[in-house]
């Protein structure tokens, strides 16, 4: 008799979530439940715009929607009776019915796997077969990937000038970063390029990447003139400001193009993609909005633990703190999240390093904000913020706040290393961890701090 092996469904296939319970009385436990899922949902599906959940207690249903700020849940439908049975079967039949952006998925977004055409940088990889030498002794014989897999990416791009959206194809490597919680700004990160994959591409099997695609659902103005906290405009201002300083050349991203993720409305009329435009006929008191957004950015580079010596560690730290002063100081912009993740190592091609500071997603500008609430807000990321974001006092956000991260990130190296994962350190007062850490700090991340214990206290 043969073996039936059962179905293995893996998170990367799954259209919806689903928990069953014995009782009606379970449905909260069962919603808990289903808030567990979401998360490796989200982190195997880089497609995946908001999902959809269902669960069955005893004889009630209920189908969940879940967004990035918010959950969704029905009324109980009960199988039992006629209504109940009514209104379930319309949610399937809509189900099976729907668009593929209706399901939660971006239609913008398609996953690829071809024979390519042409490889750069014919580098032969292992395999398992031999072939026979001249002198009759056996070597590896070595193979080419077979397949390229890849995202073709739509990335609509916004000329605040002229005020036109225009579209560009991407083609990218499966995600470096991934969305991995369910109330969040789903950030992922992609490395590739517009050239297409399929006419030249790597001898790995990989898109030849020159740049980044940042994707993520920030909180934003709906009004697009009006989005103060734009990313798009931070970037573009600061090239506007620092472009013709060739010493910062490469140390800040620069903004290929970007903008707001549109998708068709269903009648033909292209809209933001936002929480708004999802919602519109299911909640119409959003008190936190969120739009899609998407940025191709350059450098393309590594992240800071990949540094090879104390020295390249301190170029990089050197090269993110003369580009802080600059954009502090010149442009007018707080970054408000220094931290190990947002600082990244580019090569040159003598193989030298330089740091490059990155994501201005919490980034502030001061000319539009100088009186907004959001300057007493409290942002940043453990172990590396200020005092005043963690006591959350109300004392206006400044320069120094950032300045007073950057130093902290420097203890912190000193103390830990770079090759420390976060996660991995005891729950400790990130407070009291810092002011410890300067009687351990090494000697060469010392004269750092000396360097720029002026500039810190009396920054531009």
């Amino acid at each position: 008799m043969p073996i039936v092996r059962p179905l293995t469904i893996t998170n990367a296939a799954m259209f919806a979530i689903a928990e069953a319970k014995a009782y009606a009385d379970e449905h909260v436990l069962a919603f808990n439940q289903l808030f567990r899922y979401s998360r490796p949902l989200y982190e195997r599906q880089p497609d995946r715009r908001f999902l959809w959940g269902l669960t069955v207690c005893g004889e009630d249903t209920y189908v969940c929607l879940f967004m990035p700020s918010k959950a969704y849940a029905t009324s109980a439908m009960n199988v039992q009776t006629p209504e109940g049975c009514r209104a379930l079967i319309n949610f399937f039949v809509g189900w099976s019915l729907c668009e593929w952006d209706r399901c939660g998925y971006d239609p913008s977004m398609v996953l690829r796997s071809i024979v390519p055409r042409l490889r750069r940088n014919p580098i032969p990889m292992a395999g398992p077969s031999t072939s026979e030498t001249a002198s009759g002794s056996q070597q590896p014989v070595r193979h080419m990937q077979d397949k390229l897999t890849y995202y073709e990416i739509q990335v609509h791009n916004y000329d605040p000038e002229s005020q036109e959206h225009t579209t560009r194809q991407y083609f990218a490597n499966l995600p470096m970063v991934n969305a991995d919680r369910l109330f969040s700004r789903h950030t992922r990160c992609f490395s590739g390029s517009f050239t297409d994959p399929s006419l030249r591409c790597g001898y790995d099997g990989r898109v030849i990447a020159t740049s980044l695609l940042k994707t993520g659902w920030p909180e934003s103005n709906m009004d697009i003139a009006a989005d103060t906290r734009d990313e798009c405009h931070m970037l573009r201002k600061i090239t506007r400001i620092l472009g013709s300083d060739a010493d910062l050349n490469g140390r800040y991203p620069t903004l290929v193009c970007g903008g707001r993720a549109r998708i068709d409305s269903g009648d033909g009329v292209m809209v933001d993609d936002s929480v708004q435009s999802i919602l519109a006929e299911v909640d119409t008191e959003i008190t936190v909005h969120r739009v899609h957004k998407r940025l191709v950015i350059e450098p393309l580079g590594e992240p800071l633990n990949t540094v090879r010596t104390v020295r390249e560690l301190i170029i990089v730290l050197y090269d993110v703190m003369s580009a802080y002063s600059a954009i502090s100081g010149r442009c007018q912009i707080l970054h408000r999240d220094i931290s190990t993740n947002n600082i990244i190592v580019c090569r040159n091609a003598n193989g030298s390093a330089h740091g490059t500071l990155i994501d201005f997603d919490f980034a502030l500008d001061i000319e539009w904000e100088r009186e907004s609430p959001t300057r007493y807000a409290r942002t940043g990321t453990l172990p590396f913020m200020s005092v005043n974001n963690l006591e959350q006092n109300e004392n206006v956000r400044t320069q120094l706040d950032d300045w007073e991260s950057l130093l902290s990130l420097v203890c912190y190296l000193g103390t830990f290393g770079n090759k420390v994962v976060f996660s991995t350190l005891p729950m400790v007062d990130p407070f009291r961890a810092r002011v410890g850490a300067a009687d351990i700090i090494s000697a060469d991340l010392l004269t750092v701090l000396r360097e720029y214990a002026d500039e810190a206290s009396n920054p531009v």
